[in-house]
């Protein structure tokens, strides 16, 4: 038999979807706790769900005591964000469609530490660099991409001459 394979969308992708909408949730949680009520043990779940055996357990838990309510995630608690939605689209639009030479860098690149200054001076708001790169990735999905040096000052005719000039020289024929 065929081994079917999901391409559309990746791991990560369908964790986030289920994330996504409390009803998927859920519904992701309701089966998790239906090879107990299935007379499963906890262990045979976790073999199963590919999850801790300790998770299955608070699910269980959380169902017996609460019903349905008791799978919903509980309220959060903590220090409200000091940076507000509008602010996180703003930063995303940032990252994925403007260039840092706009914002007078010479690099086409983003980093933290030009982040930290652009939302320092546009949105007074102040970030260590680890924590710019959490917000990219936790909280904008965005992930970290090691990009080629360019320098935007750089002649390309230039440059080009040189590398034709260095293959001449290095593939030249003793």
């Amino acid at each position: 038999m065929k081994k079917l394979n999901i391409t559309s969308k990746t791991a990560e992708e369908i964790k986030t979807l289920i994330k996504s909408k409390e009803s998927f949730q859920i519904g992701s949680r309701l089966v998790c706790i239906l090879p107990l009520a299935m007379g499963k043990s906890s262990r045979q779940a976790q073999e199963l769900l590919l999850l801790s055996h300790n998770q299955i357990c608070i699910w269980a838990n959380r169902f017996n005591a609460y019903g349905i309510e008791g799978l919903k995630d509980k309220v959060k608690t903590g220090r409200k964000p000091r940076i507000s939605t509008e602010q996180l689209d703003w930063l995303k639009n940032l990252v994925l469609n403007e260039s840092p030479t706009k914002y007078d860098f010479n690099t086409e690149i983003w980093t933290a530490p030009m982040l930290v200054k652009i939302l320092q001076q546009e949105c007074n708001l102040k970030y260590s660099d680890d924590a710019v790169y959490i917000l990219l990735k936790k909280k904008l999905g965005l992930t970290h991409k090691k990009g080629k040096g360019f320098y935007a000052e750089a002649n390309q005719e230039k440059r080009e001459e040189f590398i034709e000039n260095l293959k001449k020289k290095s593939f030249r024929t003793q």
